[in-house]
């Protein structure tokens, strides 16, 4: 594959991935990050090698008083994760898309959005900061669904939706197996990380492209979501393995990496520097 990161090009100022990529979640002293440089991958990689980054991390802000179930995973080598635990009987969670045209902030989306608890970017997105894929908001079909092929994590297939339907229940499902019927949230993304247990098979044990990275999980019987962000750069195939063995996870989709960011309520505001994004996933107490 060609050696593009993502789908498609990013308005990311490089100056500011070295510095401020490990950002995400430095506000939260459980799920802060932990992160130390990793050597260049070979030439055949996909991705880039992850930036060399260090930060220090900004006091936290005051706490809304919510109390979000996180946890920090913890596998040696193969990686550290921080992990939101959003059980649906507990917590609404959605997707957004505000189609600002000058993207999504976060520290301004959390402002706009009163009792948001829990929020990252959705998904990876295009140049002109439109979703790359489905995207459904509250029952209403914002962006298609997108099958095409391409290079890129986007497009390395299988990819996959993650949805939350009427029903109450949450699914990962592969693209080409949605339908949307009875969807209220939706985002799409790729590669799918899990697919009925099985692992991508694309992903190689073992291999060299470390980044960091977030995604998205569901639990079996489809009540429970799990967002995740490493806290040290990993691969594609460890990453995957977190969510099976740990969380007991059959379904999970890459959502982004390297300028993606998981806030949780009590954190500081994210920074500006690494978006602005597309479409968001967010969880409100219910």
């Amino acid at each position: 594959m060609p050696s593009r990161y993502v789908a498609y090009p990013r308005r990311v100022r490089p100056s500011a991935l070295a510095p401020l990529a490990v950002l995400a979640l430095a506000g939260c002293s459980l799920i802060g990050i932990d992160v130390t440089p990793e050597p260049a991958p070979s030439a055949a990689s996909s991705e880039p090698a992850a930036p060399e980054a260090t930060a220090t991390a900004p006091a936290p802000a005051a706490s809304s008083g919510v109390d979000v179930p996180t946890q920090v995973i913890n596998l040696g080598e193969h990686g550290s994760y921080g992990v939101v635990t959003l059980d649906l009987d507990d917590w609404d969670v959605r997707v957004d898309w505000p189609q600002d045209e000058d993207g999504t902030d976060l520290a301004e989306y959390i402002a706009d959005h009163p009792g948001i608890a829990v929020l990252t970017n959705a998904g990876i997105f295009s140049d002109d900061l439109t979703p790359g894929g489905v995207l459904v908001a509250d029952g209403e079909e914002l962006r298609a669904l997108n099958l095409s092929d391409g290079y890129g994590n986007f497009h390395l297939k299988p990819n996959a939706v993650f949805e939350i339907r009427e029903d109450g229940t949450a699914a990962v499902v592969d693209s080409t197996l949605y339908t949307g019927d009875g969807v209220t949230q939706a985002t799409q993304s790729g590669p799918a990380l899990l697919l009925d247990g099985e692992i991508h098979p694309q992903f190689t044990e073992g291999s060299a492209n470390t980044a960091l990275r977030t995604g998205v999980g569901v639990s079996p019987d489809g009540g429970t979501v799990y967002l995740a962000i490493t806290r040290t750069y990993v691969n594609l195939w460890d990453f995957a393995t977190m969510f099976r063995d740990e969380l007991g996870v059959d379904d999970a989709l890459y959502l982004d990496g390297q300028i993606s960011q998981l806030w949780v309520s009590g954190a500081s505001d994210p920074t500006p520097y690494l978006g602005p994004y597309a479409g968001v996933i967010a969880a409100y107490p219910r």
